[in-house]
Order: C-alpha cells, then sequence, then structure tokens
C-alpha cells in the first residue's frame, strides 16, 4: 500500500466518522428537544406526545454505534494502561494493535448477530409493542449500519497501524491506535485553549 492510498484511508475513516458523529449529535438534539417538549405539555396542557420516549430510545441505540467510529479514530474509547505505559514502545504499540484486534472481533460478532435480528425481523414484519407500531427494521437498521460501519473502520485502523508497525514508524502507529496518554491529554487541553484566546 502507498503512503498516498494510507493517508486517503486515513482521512475517509476520519471523515466519514466525524459525518456519523455530526448526524447522532443533531438526532440526540432533536430527541433531548422533543422529550423537553413532551414533559413541558404534560404540566401545562396535561397532554403528552405520543412515542417520544420510545423514539429517543431508538434515537439513543443508533447514535452510540454512530459515535463509536469517531471515538475510536480519535482514540477516545477507555483502556485500562497501568501495564502499557511501563513497556518498551514496540512492544506497547503491538499491544494498542491487539486492542484494535479486539475491538473488531467484539464488533463484528455484535454486528453479525445484530444483523441476523434484522433480518428476523423483516421477515416476520416485527413491529414495536407500543401505540405506535413501529416496523422494528427502521431504527434496526440503523443501527446495524453504525455497527458495521464501526468494523470497517476499526478493520482501516488495524491495517494502518500495522503497516506502520511494519515499516518501524512507532509515531504514527501510536497517534493511529494508541492510548491517549495524560500529557497528550494536557497538552490538547492547552492547544484549544490557547485556540479560544
Amino acid at each position: 500500500m502507498s503512503p498516498e492510498n494510507a493517508s486517503r484511508i486515513e482521512r475517509a475513516a476520519a471523515s466519514l466518522s466525524r459525518l456519523l458523529a455530526r448526524i447522532a449529535g443533531f438526532a440526540i438534539l432533536g430527541s433531548a428537544l422533543m422529550i423537553a417538549i413532551e414533559v413541558l405539555a404534560r404540566r401545562l396542557f396535561a397532554t403528552s406526545l405520543i412515542g417520544a420516549d420510545e423514539i429517543s430510545g431508538y434515537v439513543l441505540a443508533i447514535a452510540v454505534t454512530w459515535g463509536a467510529s469517531l471515538a475510536i479514530v480519535r482514540r477516545a474509547h477507555v483502556r485500562i494502561d497501568i501495564v502499557h505505559h511501563q513497556l518498551p514502545r514496540p512492544w506497547a504499540a503491538g499491544l494498542d494493535l491487539l486492542a484494535l484486534i479486539a475491538m473488531l472481533g467484539f464488533t463484528l460478532l455484535l454486528a453479525w448477530y445484530a444483523t441476523r435480528l434484522l433480518s428476523t425481523n423483516i421477515s416476520v414484519g416485527a413491529v414495536s409493542n407500543t401505540p405506535m407500531q413501529v416496523p422494528m427494521w427502521i431504527p434496526q437498521s440503523l443501527w446495524v449500519t453504525g455497527l458495521w460501519i464501526f468494523a470497517a473502520v476499526t478493520l482501516a485502523l488495524i491495517v494502518l497501524a500495522a503497516r506502520a508497525l511494519f515499516r518501524r514508524d512507532l509515531d504514527h502507529a501510536q497517534r493511529l491506535a494508541g492510548v491517549r496518554g495524560a500529557l497528550e491529554e494536557v497538552r490538547k487541553e492547552a492547544d484549544a485553549l490557547d485556540g479560544k484566546a
């Protein structure tokens, strides 16, 4: 893989992840607005919006899967790194790659079973057990899409991090798959504060 192709893949994964996270963020804001209207309508007019709680539940489940890709691109997933910082850099980089592989395995398993559930619900025409009678394939297809995109982004990061390790570019491997350390977090916050000043 050429450096240009690797850079293009990295940019595409980051761009797609940002787009999905923005859509998920707007969906959560819309859901919060709908819940606020629901609370005010109950309090002031003794009436209720049908399905506000149901829709907000769907939005939350979808937003989690759509935001997961950006979290892994930005290395925001939580890892226990007590031993990580004590290891030599090549070993730490190997563990970072192993962590991504484990994440991919878990995500693929989850996406596989979620896809089977979606397929079953499509075949039987399942609807929600609520007054709205939402066809379950609608929220589930968005949820499953997020899981498969998360798996694809994770796979791309694995390939790019393995390539960086093979070339002995430990800094790039760290930026792709590593844990954000305390110093990096402080530096990032300081840069953000300098940008606002």
